[in-house]
């Protein structure tokens, strides 16, 4: 309650509070000047307090007429002049009834006729009414280009969260579809591991959809999840096929985007094994130095085939695109061939933009 009582009262505060203070604040200065010209503090306190507040009200009156235009700041020359008649009555009125109070009371503080006082005080008040015209269209012009700007910035929101939700949603079936592949493989020559796989995957399936909906994810949930599918291709290849993850637990505990890692490992044994002869070997390390997360998977195989065919795949372009969105100008990620091993770096810096 008490965070939603600041957020109104003190971060967006309303017209009748602007109000108000600016009234207040014109009060003070109209109130030394009254002084002076009445030479009395009573006299000069009892006018500030009817005068000011009548302005109050006609200014609230005025917003009533203003909140009518279309334009946050008026540009057309028929709506300027609209406003300047405004001004024009509201000084008007303001002026003739402190005059008529100053007379019913024989309070005149200067030897001038009744006409020369109202026109004195009715063009000093026509300058305070155009000033406060101004302010009012400027801080309506100003809310508007914020409001614009955050209604900009939610729609951008928006669509960058369908396109992730997206991305996502494509890279769960072309999993499906590769680890089904693999399985019906297996069925004919080795329906033992096949079976196993199907237990792997029903396993990695449901730890899946019970976090579909998380765009970030602890890099130790990231990594479980990649050591599931994992299991999968143990089973699948047996002795031939190798793997290790080792993670220091500062990286451990680092947010990235959920799935981000499946498509590299994925991609590992598509290219990099499919074109290398027995054993294979996948490793996977990751570390954390300050705000900046690197993860190295490795794995034996050959660049040229690892892209050969239909390129880095769709996998990579995902990936590539997760990363533009959650990390801005944050982030790097490489391919590169070394001593027989194909090496994919992610450097990640900062806490991921969760849209």
């Amino acid at each position: 309650m008490f965070d939603a009582f600041r957020k109104r009262y003190f971060y967006q505060p309303t017209f009748l509070q602007l109000n108000f203070l600016a009234w207040c604040g014109i009060a003070v200065i109209l109130f030394w000047v009254r002084w002076v010209i009445y030479k009395d503090l009573t006299r000069a306190l009892v006018i500030t307090l009817g005068a000011d507040t009548l302005g109050f009200f006609l200014t609230c009156a005025l917003r009533h007429f203003y909140r009518k235009t279309a334009l946050p700041f008026p540009r057309d020359i028929r709506i300027i002049l609209q406003v300047a008649f405004l001004c024009v009555l509201g000084a008007m009125v303001q002026a003739e009834s402190v005059q008529a109070f100053v007379d019913f009371m024989n309070w005149h503080g200067v030897n001038r006729s009744h006409g020369e006082r109202l026109l004195l005080f009715t063009a000093g008040h026509l300058i305070l009414y155009l000033a406060w015209s101004f302010g009012y269209f400027w801080i309506k012009a100003e809310r508007h280009a914020r409001q614009k700007s955050q209604h900009a910035a939610l729609a951008k929101t928006d669509a960058q969260k369908s396109e992730l939700q997206l991305l996502r949603y494509q890279l769960d079936p072309h999993f499906l579809f590769n680890t089904l592949n693999g399985i019906a493989s297996e069925i004919p020559i080795n329906p033992g591991a096949a079976v196993q796989m199907v237990g792997e995957l029903s396993s990695y399936l449901r730890y899946s959809l019970d976090h579909r909906s998380r765009l970030l994810t602890p890099l130790a949930v990231e990594l479980d999840t990649t050591n599931a599918y994992l299991k999968i291709q143990v089973a699948r290849f047996g002795d031939r096929f190798q793997c290790s993850i080792t993670a220091a637990p500062a990286a451990r505990e680092v947010l990235v985007p959920s799935f981000l890692l499946q498509p590299l490992v994925e991609n590992a044994f598509k290219h990099g094994f499919h074109h290398s002869p027995a054993p294979w070997s996948l490793e996977i390390a990751a570390e954390a130095h300050g705000e900046r997360l690197k993860i190295e998977i490795r794995n034996n195989g050959n660049l040229v085939n690892y892209e050969d065919g239909d390129g880095p795949g769709m996998g990579l372009a995902v990936i590539r695109r997760r990363l533009e969105i959650h990390y801005p100008g944050r982030h790097s990620f490489q391919i590169q061939e070394s001593e027989g091993w194909v090496i994919a770096t992610l450097e990640l810096e900062g806490i991921p933009c969760c849209v």
